[in-house]
């Protein structure tokens, strides 16, 4: 869209005329301030008076940016109209391209911008909302995470154990059964890093669990195994018979 701007420098023939079409065409490439009413169909009205007076807008240009503060929150799909020139889709800006609003894109009481394009819809032309405060969710996976500007926290591999069986334990007593992890370091566990373990069904009142890698071995230059040692504790005056079956675990490192 090419522009007309006069100069009016050792020109004496150019009117005033020419002077308003200048005001007229540099209204039309700043953001025009905008009162807006509606919730799904936005109706945007230009200022027409005050401080900031903004000029006749009688078509869309690309390139228009119109700019106010949302009444309400979107619940949908959004139209809009700059005064009664024609309503026009209003759509995001995705990774995959311009997509209709599906809902809270546009919040109430929070300022929005809407960017005029005409090559959307097929050519029928709609608006970018180029100033959004809906909040988007995503997920994310670190490998480690530091905890207080100080210690790292690392998540290193989590499974399931092989069968293990526990017998009988008398009471206020403990017992141990160890297996094994083999993986790529630095993956696996080393001595002192923390398991967390899952037995496989509730344990009896009184016994509770706790796993901690005791060993640390190489099987080749690249392969290592790792020895874990599952602790059952009887904190209970009589004696209990405890779960047998396979542990789910998940092995984490804590680096000061």
């Amino acid at each position: 869209m090419a522009y007309s701007i006069t100069q009016f420098e050792n020109n004496l023939t150019n009117s005033l005329v020419a002077l308003d079409n200048n005001f007229t065409t540099f209204g039309a490439l700043v953001p025009i301030p905008c009162t807006i009413s509606g919730t799904n169909t936005l109706t945007l009205t230009p200022n027409a008076g005050g401080l900031v007076p903004t000029p006749t807008i009688s078509a869309y240009t690309t390139g228009m940016l119109f700019t106010g503060i949302a009444i309400t929150s979107n619940t949908g799909p959004v139209i809009a109209t700059v005064g009664s020139i024609g309503t026009r889709q209003v759509y995001k800006d995705t990774l995959i391209g311009p997509s209709l609003l599906s809902g809270t894109e546009i919040v109430g009481n929070c300022a929005i911008a809407l960017f005029y394009d005409a090559a959307l819809n097929l050519g029928a032309g709609g608006f970018h909302l180029i100033a959004t405060t809906a909040q988007t969710n995503s997920f994310i996976a670190p490998s480690g995470i530091q905890l207080n500007g100080g210690a790292t926290l690392t998540n290193l591999l989590s499974g399931n154990s092989p069968t293990l069986t526990f017998t009988a334990t008398p009471g206020w007593s403990s017992q141990d059964q160890i297996f094994t992890l083999t993986g790529l370091p630095p993956a696996v566990p080393a001595p002192g890093d923390f398991m967390q373990i899952n037995p496989p069904s509730l344990a009896a009142t009184g016994v509770s669990y706790w796993a901690m890698c005791t060993a640390l071995g190489s099987l080749s230059s690249l392969l290592s195994v790792a020895t874990v040692n599952v602790r059952l504790v009887n904190s209970a005056s009589a004696s209990l018979a405890s779960n047998s079956g396979v542990y789910r675990y998940i092995a984490t490192r804590a680096t000061p």
